[in-house]
């Protein structure tokens, strides 16, 4: 498994195995090799003392960021996600704007894993490569922040909470 079972590499790795064709390779190693593609290698594996291993020939596959997209969208049918209650898109909408000031931000707490290798590789993929299909990475921290501003908006008053809210919102449009 490519990231350890991260939907994104499942992507990855399903469109690579799709593109191979044989259906007994797996991939086991993707490199960013462009904006735009990635190349993705693999064998045939086999079990050797209990662990999965790649003794054979390796080769490659290139696929593209148009090619995992397509992958996502083909695996999303439009009927399995049915449209929420008007109330429910009025909610969203409202949380999605802070006075007419649409956000463009998507915010992601990760509960990090206990082991350091993959700390350090979920630290390094967050710090390092800062453009993720478009979106760039604006800030990380090794903190619960939203945990944090939470309980801080609990102890602040609404006003000043909504003053903050519209001044980044100014903020984040006017960059």
């Amino acid at each position: 498994m490519l990231g350890n079972g991260a939907p994104a590499s499942q992507v990855l790795e399903t469109v690579a195995m799709r593109k191979h064709g044989d259906p007994a390779w797996e991939p086991f190693h993707y490199e960013k090799i462009s904006e735009s593609e990635y190349e993705v290698s693999g064998g045939t594996p086999a079990v050797i003392g209990g662990v999965k291993k790649w003794p054979g020939p390796h080769s490659t596959v290139l696929v593209s960021v148009d090619d995992i997209a397509e992958e996502q969208h083909a695996s999303i049918p439009v009927e399995i996600a049915p449209a929420p209650p008007q109330t429910v898109q009025a909610t969203i909408a409202r949380q999605n704007t802070v006075e007419g000031l649409a956000t463009n931000y998507l915010t992601v707490v990760l509960q990090l894993p206990a082991d350091g290798q993959g700390r350090k590789r979920i630290c390094n993929a967050l710090s390092l490569d800062e453009d993720f299909f478009g979106a760039k990475v604006t800030a990380t921290s090794l903190a619960d922040e939203i945990a944090v501003n939470q309980l801080l908006e609990l102890r602040c008053d609404p006003a000043d909470v909504q003053d903050v809210r519209t001044r980044v919102a100014k903020r984040n449009q006017a960059a």
